[in-house]
C-alpha cells in the first residue's frame, strides 16, 4: 500500500535547514530500502510531501515518525493512506498494481 507523508513546519525554517543533512540521510536510506518513492518540499516552502510504500500503516507510521525533522520536533505529520485505482502508463507497475492503466 501507499501512503502520503505530508509533513508541515512548525518551527522556523533557520531551524528546518540545521537539519536538512540528516533529514537526506534519512531519506537516501528509506530510498534504498525500497519504502521511499518520491519526496520533496512544499511550495511555498511550508513543508514537505514523501510517498511511502509499506505493507501496513503501522510500518509506514514508523518509517514517518523516524524522520529527524519529527524526532527533533521542527515539524508534524499526517500520513493518509493511499490505494491508487488509476495511474499513467508512464508510472511504474509496482506503484499502484491494482490502479488501472489510462493511456
Amino acid at each position: 500500500m501507499l501512503f502520503l507523508d505530508i509533513l508541515k513546519y512548525v518551527r522556523p525554517i533557520e531551524e528546518i535547514d540545521a537539519l536538512l543533512e540528516p533529514h537526506r540521510d534519512w531519506l537516501k536510506r528509506g530510498f534504498a530500502s525500497g519504502h521511499f518513492l518520491m519526496a520533496g518540499r512544499q511550495e511555498p516552502r511550508i513543508g514537505g510531501v514523501i510517498i511511502i510504500k509499506a505493507e501496513t500503516v503501522e510500518e509506514a507510521q514508523a518509517l514517518a515518525a523516524a524522520d529527524p525533522f519529527i524526532t527533533e520536533g521542527v515539524a508534524q505529520f499526517d500520513l493518509i493512506a493511499w490505494e491508487p485505482t488509476m495511474r499513467s502508463a508512464d508510472a511504474p507497475e509496482a506503484w499502484g498494481p491494482k490502479a488501472a492503466v489510462i493511456r
